[in-house]
């Protein structure tokens, strides 16, 4: 008995006592919204010059703190999410660059703690809704075989043939419930096969055939009859929005947790048609648009149910921005093209940072971040701390006075005395790493950005921005102070600096956080 109770203290299963006696009022609701390839410069209450409204985002900025200086811990949606749950950077996990594709095996390790898990041992109520793109126990057909150990091929042939070995009729294991969600619904990946709704494992519909959607490229597999790109973004939103109803009338004596993942703006760029030229950026813009109404909505209903002042709703980016003014089936090359927002509505989805998603500079991983909690964060205010979306985790065991082990979130730090604005000009983080799509790691400390690769680390190119330099030197340094746009490399002229960095990565990669 002795042992189950320290293995269940040191996986964060049981709260402290005193935290459990607590009156409700001290456990907020939590709604973690994560966009999908948002871009800093997309929100207004951001960029004075996006050509993109966005009041409701907005609105949840004057109500709460917005941080100017928070970054995904990937480039790209796969490992950024697994980091965002886990409170680990992304290479700690098997996947080292790039993402999942369809119909590959969960990232999440079957014993890994999340944060769904612990705050659902912690007494919350737990629903991940919207996108997943982690990974699952895909069902295979009797007498068939996948390696499971090997990424499916990113290529339709391949894709097909793996699809044809799986049986959908039977749920899907390895998801958000086995990372300690009670509810989940939503879609796997919102651009590639299967393209159905699936609703805590089970795919929905019984009508599933092999043919493309609407506004995808390349991408033909399972899909439910009648399937279109359009409708995602408004289910997800309906399901949210059903939930947090659900809370707040039956089962109003426990808190509740909401990982609300949105597909946009995310390929299918897909605005339905009451938000067509909506904007002045696009099918791209008017979709964000949408999403922004969809969230003011959330809002709405938080304030009608008289939950809003115990709410923390954080918003926030998986990465950066594309920054694609529509879809290829839809719009042509043109628009499609990586970068075309701005060449054809001067728009920049970056703001003034450099690099777009994907990449080790700032585009790629500088996001936007708010954090709203009326009863407790103070409103209308900017922080400019470093804050990672990895440190969701620790923050949450912060604002419930418990404390984590060692071995777990071992790169979450705790940000709710920034989220409240004590001590605004004392970081909390010494420093902040990032990787790219194809793994280059980066790391900022003081006021020195250091890339482990002498290009943009992979990922999208940006054909209008010029973003293709190649260096002639092994990395990249950067004056952050001095040089926040990533004009010059300051590689050579400080080969100290640069070896103490270097080898503060490798620590990182070998023996986890330096706290």
């Amino acid at each position: 008995m002795t042992r189950i109770f320290i293995i269940l203290i040191s996986f964060g299963f049981l709260p402290r006592a005193e935290a459990q006696q607590k009156e409700s009022s001290t456990r907020p609701n939590i709604i973690y919204i994560l966009a999908d390839d948002l871009g800093y410069g997309d929100v207004s209450a951001y960029n004075k010059d996006s050509k993109i409204p966005t009041p409701n985002i907005d609105r949840l900025a004057t109500r709460g703190t917005k941080f100017t200086n928070a970054h995904s811990a990937s480039a790209v949606c796969t490992p950024s999410r697994y980091s965002i749950l886990t409170g680990n950077y992304p290479w700690r996990s098997s996947l080292k660059k790039g993402v999942l594709w369809s119909y590959d095996w969960p990232l999440i390790k079957k014993d890994q703690l999340t944060i769904g898990q612990f705050l659902k041992n912690n007494g919350y109520s737990t629903a991940l809704i919207g996108k997943w793109h982690l990974g699952w126990n895909w069902p295979i057909k009797k007498g068939e075989y996948i390696d499971t150990t090997q990424l499916s091929p990113i290529d339709e042939a391949s894709t097909l043939e793996r699809e044809r070995k799986i049986d959908f009729t039977k749920p899907l294991q390895g998801g958000p419930l086995s990372c300690g969600f009670e509810y989940q619904f939503g879609v796997d990946i919102p651009s590639l096969p299967p393209f159905c709704f699936i609703e805590n494992g089970k795919i929905i519909g019984d009508e599933l055939t092999t043919q493309k959607p609407n506004h995808i490229v390349g991408a033909q597999g399972v899909m439910q009859r009648e399937w279109t790109s359009e409708k995602m973004l408004p289910t997800i939103i309906d399901k949210a929005d059903a939930y947090i109803k659900y809370q707040a009338a039956e089962n109003s004596n426990k808190p509740f947790f909401l990982f609300l993942s949105l597909s946009a703006p995310h390929v299918p760029i897909s605005p339905n048609l009451a938000y067509q030229g909506k904007s002045n950026a696009g099918d791209y813009g008017d979709f964000v648009i949408e999403m922004d109404d969809y969230i003011g909505r959330l809002m709405n209903t938080l304030d009608n149910l008289n939950i809003t002042q115990n709410t923390l709703i954080i918003f926030t980016s998986d990465n950066g921005a594309a920054m694609q003014a529509g879809d290829f089936t839809t719009r042509g090359l043109e628009a499609s093209t990586y970068g075309s927002l701005y060449k054809l509505y001067n728009h920049n989805s970056s703001g003034d940072w450099k690099g777009i998603k994907g990449n080790s500079w700032e585009g790629g991983h500088r996001v936007p971040y708010i954090a709203s909690w009326p009863s407790v964060i103070p409103a209308g205010k900017t922080n400019i701390n470093k804050i990672s979306l990895t440190d969701l985790f620790a923050t949450c065991a912060g604002i419930l006075d418990i404390s984590l082990p060692d071995s777990v979130a071992v790169d979450s730090y705790n940000m709710f005395d920034a989220y409240r604005g004590k001590n605004p000009r004392k970081s909390i983080r010494n420093e902040i790493l990032y990787s790219s799509a194809n793994g280059c790691i980066s790391i900022h400390k003081g006021k020195w950005k250091y890339i482990d690769c002498n290009d943009a680390g992979g990922g999208l190119k940006n054909q209008y921005i010029k973003n293709d330099y190649v260096y002639e030197t092994a990395g990249q340094l950067y004056d952050m102070e001095k040089d926040e746009r990533e004009t010059t490399n300051l590689f050579n002229d400080y080969p100290i600096i640069v070896k103490q960095l270097k080898h503060l990565v490798e620590e990182y990669k070998i023996r986890g956080q330096r706290k």
